[in-house]
């Protein structure tokens, strides 16, 4: 039996792959038991009823737990099932859209069930700290770099994932626009059967293009982005990992100025379609490979989630021999990139 439950809630719907992903990779290389948890219905009075009382302990069994929630709310996965409560003498919780710290939830607060809460930006702590949890740290977002495809040579020249602003949105008039600059656009790539196949779908596309094109919320507002709190996503990261650069408006905050390199973004000046295939053709002229080589290798380098987990590791005091394993290739793929430059 493992050391580490990881405990990761899905919140339904479609879109939530690379958190699922996330979840796998993290049970694979920490020798953990991954336990999913359906949270695409509302928790009930009784479990929630149950966040109110203190928690059951077993000090010194030397089991722990980490629950992955999507969104700060899923942190109630702890109160699922009782039998978790009685199991564990640590538990930390790791939460991906950290940034929405009016939704703090009970259980978070004052250390009660959890002993630890990770926030994937340091911009975000002041605000659960304001909310009452008593012990926060930033572990940022990352991407799979490692198992991500990659190849230097690339047929797409522009490739949209994910939302964006109106003047951008629809993919045949923005077709039409690039054609007329000799630039090879191709839309959203179509949702598969599944969360995984979605994924590697938009994982192939994004090896197969030199710019991917996003735009921080502050940008463009939808019914699921924050009003007023900008934010990295992990579509840039894996963008990132697949040696593309993003085209667009990145997010100001302080975990973007952490991760992101130069040359990384190409800064647009506007939301205008017409501006901004202007400026992306200008910066083609100028792409080589060796832009697409330096992306992974940095990527390889900063966003492997494999570096998220080493502090996970750390914290849970595991021993993980095949993470360790892990980072030495992840290590090695940045070497050889780095000399063949």
């Amino acid at each position: 039996m493992s050391e580490l439950d990881i405990i990761l809630s899905h919140p339904g719907g479609r879109g939530w792959g690379p958190i699922e992903r996330l979840g796998q990779l993290a049970a694979e290389e920490l020798g953990a038991t991954l336990w999913r948890h359906d949270a695409s219905a509302p928790y009930s009075k009784q479990h929630l009823l149950r966040g109110m009382l203190p928690p059951r302990r077993r000090p010194g069994i030397g089991r722990a737990a980490l629950v992955i929630a999507p969104q700060p709310g899923h942190l109630n996965a702890i109160l699922h099932q009782p039998s978790w409560l009685r199991s564990y003498d640590t538990v930390r919780g790791w939460v991906i859209d950290s940034f929405w710290t009016d939704r703090v939830p009970r259980v978070a607060r004052d250390n009660r069930y959890y002993d630890h809460i990770y926030v994937t930006d340091p911009d975000d702590i002041a605000g659960w700290e304001d909310a009452g949890v008593r012990s926060v740290s930033s572990l940022p977002w990352g991407a799979d770099a490692l198992r991500m495809p990659f190849r230097e040579a690339r047929a797409t020249d522009l490739q949209r994932i994910g939302r964006q602003p109106d003047a951008w949105d629809d993919d045949e008039q923005t077709a039409a626009a690039a054609s007329e600059f000799g630039m090879a656009f191709r839309g959203r790539p179509p949702f598969e059967d599944s969360d995984d196949a979605s994924q590697k779908r938009v994982d192939d596309a994004t090896a197969d293009a030199k710019f991917v094109l996003a735009f921080s919320n502050r940008s463009h507002q939808s019914s699921y982005t924050h009003p007023t709190r900008e934010y990295l996503t992990g579509r840039w990261l894996n963008a990132l990992a697949a040696g593309a650069s993003v085209a667009g408006i990145a997010p100001r905050t302080a975990v973007a100025e952490q991760l992101l390199w130069p040359g990384s973004c190409l800064e647009l000046s506007s939301t205008d379609r017409a501006i901004g295939l202007e400026e992306i053709s200008a910066a083609l002229a100028n792409w080589t490979p060796g832009a697409a080589r330096e992306n992974r290798r940095r990527a390889l380098e900063r966003l492997d989630w494999r570096h998220r987990l080493a502090v996970l590791a750390t914290d849970f005091n595991l021993d993980a021999p095949r993470l360790q394993r892990s980072l030495r290739e992840v290590a090695l793929a940045a070497d050889n990139l780095a000399s063949s430059a």
